[in-house]
């Protein structure tokens, strides 16, 4: 395993750093932390601004982060990726990565609450803005278009209905 260490981040408060070189291809660390359910994970959380949750295959199954992996940042451009094998989840080194470079990973979150913007602070070229992954940001854009649409149709309606009883 490459050597790694917790220190401050520009991100977000706390990240994973190299020590050494990694290679491409590398796994450098395992998500751990004690299974629970993603209702338990919604109740042991509720009201906190940060979690270390981490859906693992259809997502009812969350870890709730306990190790070095937790402090991997989000980025929108990572330089790891998550290869989750036989119910266990590993971050990899998608390139070489520097000594001193941040490891981070693409959270790309596909669930959370509708008023939670999930905002990203990775700084890269391709920031999305958001930690939620594309599919989920283009779902949330067309349901915002959606209320939107009915809110003008309403105001356009009680319009109409106005006019139509002759009130100006």
């Amino acid at each position: 395993m490459p050597r790694i260490v917790i220190r401050s981040s520009d991100i977000h408060a706390a990240g994973c750093f190299a020590l050494t070189e990694v290679p491409k291809g590398s796994r450098i660390l395992e998500y751990t932390g004690e299974r629970i359910s993603k209702a338990e994970g919604d109740t042991r959380y509720d009201g906190r601004l940060f979690t270390y949750l981490f859906g693992i295959g259809d997502g009812e199954v969350v870890i709730d982060g306990h190790g070095m992996a937790m402090f991997v940042n989000h980025s929108c451009d990572p330089n790891c990726e998550i290869e989750e094998t036989k119910g266990r989840v590993y971050i990899e080194a998608l390139r070489e990565i520097a000594a001193g470079e941040e490891l981070t990973y693409d959270y790309s979150l596909y669930d959370g609450a509708d008023e939670d913007p999930a905002i990203c602070s990775c700084g890269s070229e391709n920031c999305r803005g958001t930690m939620y992954c594309p599919e989920e940001v283009e779902k949330r854009r067309r349901a915002a278009a959606k209320a939107k649409k009915r809110v003008g149709l309403a105001a356009g309606n009680n319009g109409n209905r106005r006019t139509a009883l002759g009130n100006p």
